[in-house]
């Protein structure tokens, strides 16, 4: 998973490099029609078009039947439980299409949310960080475990150790922009966690809040840094950035809820012209 999050993260900065200058609330939306569009195609390929259609044509004509006999309890009955029955013949055809979109459409999600889910911290800012020790190592590396930061981060508070979650813990300033890696020593092992600090933290920026353990749902969700090895001192790393608000039109909803929204809308707005029947 390792290798496919390199891979993946390395195209996302690729695509969005053209964009770095752009708010990055256009950005989103850029994004998320170009991901409605491809989902259109993705599905109009994946899908039986054509049984799509006859479902489509039948409860345009059972619901045609309904309006016509509505005063007929017995029909209109009747024309009620086809509609459903067509409803289901629809949700089955669709299934092998969701299920090819779920891949890409997931792995669009992780790579956006390293992006729009936290932002860097300012100078004057703080920020905690958290390593968490493998309950195997913990008496072992627990105690040595030592954070070495680059110019422009100034520690705060010494280690924290919290011996029931196996965790130590350190609060980091911010004096000056920074992009340079914290680095962790403990014993022989020296681990390297990604860090940002910005004047213009509004801007979008690639921010790996979490450099994760070896579980697969782990490196799935939090793909901007490689996982640690399952026999590795440390199970995970987590810098708790604060969370970047990106307001659309005044609302400031979550960034996800404006890619289902846009993607959708592009998805209706293209369907006509793709000749694509949901």
């Amino acid at each position: 998973m390792n290798w496919i999050n390199g891979i993946l993260t390395a195209i996302g900065n690729v695509v969005l490099a053209p964009m770095a200058s752009w708010s990055p609330a256009v950005v989103l939306i850029v994004v998320s029609s170009v991901a409605g569009v491809l989902m259109t195609v993705t599905f109009r390929y994946t899908s039986n078009q054509a049984a799509l259609r006859r479902v489509a044509s039948v409860t345009k004509a059972q619901l045609m039947c309904l309006r016509l006999f509505k005063e007929d309890l017995g029909v209109a009955l009747r024309c009620q439980g086809d509609i459903l029955k067509s409803i289901g013949r629809r949700l089955w055809l669709s299934l092998l299409p969701m299920a090819v979109l779920m891949v890409p459409f997931v792995l669009i999600l992780t790579q956006l949310a390293l992006r729009y889910e936290k932002r860097p911290i300012r100078p004057g800012e703080s920020v905690v960080l958290v390593a968490e020790l493998s309950p195997g190592h913990w008496q072992s590396h627990g105690s040595d475990l030592s954070l070495q930061v680059p110019d422009g981060i100034v520690l705060e508070t010494p280690a924290l150790h919290d011996a029931g979650g196996h965790s130590v813990s350190w609060r980091l300033g911010l004096s000056r922009p920074v992009t340079e890696p914290l680095i962790l020593r403990t014993g022989f092992f020296t681990i390297e966690k990604s860090f940002v600090g910005a004047d213009d933290a509004d801007r979008l920026y690639t921010v790996s809040a979490r450099r994760p353990g070896s579980g697969f749902f782990d490196r799935l969700l939090f793909p901007g840094e490689p996982g640690f090895a399952s026999d590795a001192p440390v199970r995970s790393i987590d810098v708790r950035y604060p969370d970047r608000s990106t307001p659309i039109f005044g609302v400031n909803m979550p960034w996800w809820g404006t890619f289902f929204i846009v993607s959708m809308l592009a998805a209706i707005i293209v369907r006509p012209f793709l000749k694509v029947q949901f």
